[in-house]
C-alpha cells in the first residue's frame, strides 16, 4: 500500500482551526504487513473524557504522526477490532486471517460535547469524511468493504453514487454493546455455534477474542456477519 500517497490526501483535508473537533487531523487506515484486500470500517473514535490519556498522547504527537495514529497489531485504536468483535466477525465469514485486513473508522474526525463527552459526528464532518474517503479509496482500491453501523453505510454509499466503485459493500450493523445485549441473549451460544460452524471454529482458534466480557454479542455479531457475508 502506498502510505505516503494516503498521508498526502489526509495533509489536504486538515480542518479549520475554528471547526468543532478534538483534533483537526484525519487518519488513515491501519494496514497489516499482507493485506487481504478487505477494509473494515466502523464508524468514528471516542475522543472523550474516557480516553483523554490515548488523546493527551495523540497531541504530543506530529501531524504526520497522527495521521497514521491506526498501529498494530494488537491494539489499533477502533475500540470493535481491539475487543475482539470485528475480528471474530471478519475470519468467520471469509475464511480468512483477520490481522490481514485494513481498519478504520467511517468518520475521520471526533467531537465532544462541552463537559468531554462523546458526540455524534455533525453533518459538516460527516461530508468532510464522504469526501477525503473518495480521495482515499481511489489509492487504496479495496476488494471489499465492509461497513459497521449507519454513519459508515451512509459514507461509503454516498461515495459509491459519487464513483464508479470497483470494491464490493458489504453493510453490517454496529457491534454496540448496547444494542447486542438487547438481542444476543435470546440465543444460546451452544445453538448459535452449531448453526454457525464458520463460527465455531474461530472461538475455538482464537478464544482470546471472547475476553474482556460480552461473549455473547461477540458470537451474535459473528453470526449475523457470517449470515449477511455468504449471501454474496
Amino acid at each position: 500500500m502506498k502510505i505516503d500517497l494516503l498521508i498526502d490526501v489526509c495533509s489536504k483535508h486538515i480542518l479549520a482551526e475554528n471547526m468543532n473537533a478534538v483534533l483537526r487531523e484525519p487518519y488513515i487506515p491501519y494496514f497489516p504487513d499482507h493485506w487481504n484486500d478487505i477494509l473494515v470500517l466502523a464508524e468514528s473514535q471516542n475522543l472523550s473524557n474516557t480516553n483523554s490519556q490515548y488523546v493527551k498522547d495523540l497531541k504530543s504527537l506530529s501531524a504526520k504522526d497522527r495521521f497514521c495514529r491506526l498501529k498494530g497489531p494488537f491494539n489499533i485504536g477502533i475500540q470493535p477490532w481491539d475487543d475482539g468483535s470485528l475480528k471474530l466477525a471478519i475470519e468467520a465469514s471469509f475464511n480468512k486471517r483477520a490481522d490481514y485486513t485494513a481498519v478504520s473508522n467511517a468518520i475521520l474526525w471526533s467531537q465532544v460535547d462541552d463537559f468531554g463527552n462523546n458526540q455524534n459526528p455533525s453533518n459538516d464532518l460527516i461530508a468532510f469524511s464522504i469526501n477525503l474517503w473518495a480521495d482515499l479509496l481511489q489509492i487504496i482500491k479495496p476488494h471489499y468493504v465492509i461497513t459497521c453501523g449507519n454513519y459508515a453505510h451512509h459514507v461509503i454509499g454516498k461515495i459509491n453514487q459519487m464513483l464508479k466503485s470497483s470494491w464490493r459493500n458489504v453493510q453490517l450493523r454496529l457491534p454496540a454493546r448496547t444494542a447486542m445485549s438487547r438481542i444476543s441473549n435470546m440465543f444460546p451460544e451452544k445453538d448459535l455455534l452449531s448453526r454457525y460452524p464458520e463460527v465455531d471454529k474461530v472461538v475455538q482458534k482464537h478464544p482470546e477474542w471472547l475476553e474482556g466480557g460480552y461473549r455473547q454479542n461477540k458470537i451474535f455479531f459473528a453470526c449475523h456477519a457470517v449470515s449477511i457475508i455468504k449471501t454474496i
